[in-house]
């Protein structure tokens, strides 16, 4: 196992990577998502949050392509990818995790993270079929990149392992190094601290802000207020499918609207 994941350059320049303006989005004539608007820059950890059934998720699938919006326009590093295929999307830079954990079970660890870097491979299928020296050379680096990935992440087990016998906490680990091995510059998390104990989540909150540092721009979907208010730059607040606000933990924390849609609810 190599010691340290593959470098990118720090670019945190601010540089706008997402503009969602205007987004919509029904399902048998209920509005999940209606008239959403935000951005997010490079190197910038905004969080969207609301209550059960605010959009969230259903936003998250129109930004990655897995749901054609009825409504808006989505920017992607200023290409439009409003209805574009989420393969389209991906090969762009954004990669994303799902609330459940998608890891391919029948799989090793090694190879679940492997996969998501064939697409930046130089092999044509020759290379494949005859195992060309330059397949063999592209197959090792992929090998050293995906475990030095798995080491950024803080995976702690044998990479080797099915991925369906690894604890809970280890695989959301597993799913987050195969986004980061697509070299994303922007990674969406879908409740990334489900399931996870106190000190997974601080673990995780030190690899989200790590995962910034590389300049990569992050948006995560989480209910846990204590983790949201601790690692977010900025807060989207949703409800009814509609954005009620947008602004720094303090701001949101203070926002009366808030408060009373979501923040004064309890737990949930």
């Amino acid at each position: 196992m190599t010691e340290t994941a593959p470098v990118r350059a720090d670019s945190r320049v601010g540089r706008t990577l997402l503009e969602v303006e205007n987004l919509a989005v029904s399902f048998g004539g209920i509005k999940a998502v209606d008239g959403l608007s935000f951005s997010v820059h490079e190197g910038e950890i905004v969080s969207v949050i609301g209550p059960n059934g605010a959009g969230k998720t259903s936003a998250f699938n129109c930004i990655s392509g897995f749901y054609r919006p009825n409504n808006g326009s989505i920017l992607f590093d200023g290409d439009p990818v409003t209805r574009r295929k989420p393969s389209y999307i991906t090969r762009k830079g954004m990669a994303r995790t799902f609330q459940n954990v998608r890891l391919f079970g029948d799989m090793t660890v090694l190879e679940n993270v492997k996969t998501a870097m064939h697409s930046h491979l130089r092999q044509n299928v020759i290379d494949n079929m005859l195992h060309t020296p330059r397949y063999l050379k592209s197959e090792r680096q992929c090998t050293i990149d995906a475990q030095g990935w798995l080491d950024f992440v803080g995976f702690r087990s044998d990479d080797e392992v099915l991925a369906s016998q690894l604890p809970y906490g280890e695989q959301r680990r597993v799913e987050i190094a195969r986004a980061l091995a697509t070299q994303p510059k922007l990674l969406l998390l879908d409740e990334p601290g489900a399931g996870l104990n106190h000190s997974e989540k601080a673990e995780l909150i030190n690899l989200i802000r790590r995962i910034r540092d590389l300049g990569v721009g992050i948006v995560l979907i989480e209910h846990d207020m204590g983790l949201v208010m601790q690692i977010s730059e900025r807060i989207v607040v949703m409800n009814y499918g509609k954005e009620i606000a947008d602004g720094t933990p303090t701001e949101i924390k203070n926002d009366p609207v808030v408060i009373a849609a979501y923040l004064g609810e309890g737990d949930e």
